[in-house]
């Protein structure tokens, strides 16, 4: 089974551990190792990228160590990858050419992931 962690009681992401395929089964760790949940990846998600542990509304703070990283841009499903084709930094304002950039070089529409 694959693994993520969180750091903090109020992250809503995990960050993963190793390469996750599509619905792979993940063990959601905290950072005492303890298995917190297991969910289902919907999404690849690549090592060291971070995962949905739930459900987050549109524009709702993305949570990873305790910190905000940035507000979601659309609804995210628990197992979907986290990135910025569905986050907004709130500190550094990409322009749009530079997030297609990144999916694009991540692969991600050919991975099945939903980026409009």
């Amino acid at each position: 089974m694959k693994k993520a962690i969180i750091k903090h009681s109020s992250d809503n992401v995990a960050t993963a551990l190793e390469n996750i395929e599509a619905n792979e089964k993940v063990q959601i760790l905290s950072d005492k190792t303890k298995v917190l949940d297991v969910i289902t990846s919907i999404d690849p998600i690549p090592f060291g990228n971070k995962i949905a542990i739930c459900n987050i509304e549109t524009d709702i703070e993305i949570t990873k160590c305790g910190y905000s990283i940035g507000k979601s841009s659309k609804q995210i499903q628990k197992g979907k990858l986290v990135h910025v084709h569905n986050v907004r930094s709130e500190r550094i304002n990409f322009p749009d050419t530079i997030i297609d950039e990144i999916v694009r070089q991540m692969g991600l529409e050919e991975k099945g992931i939903t980026v409009d």
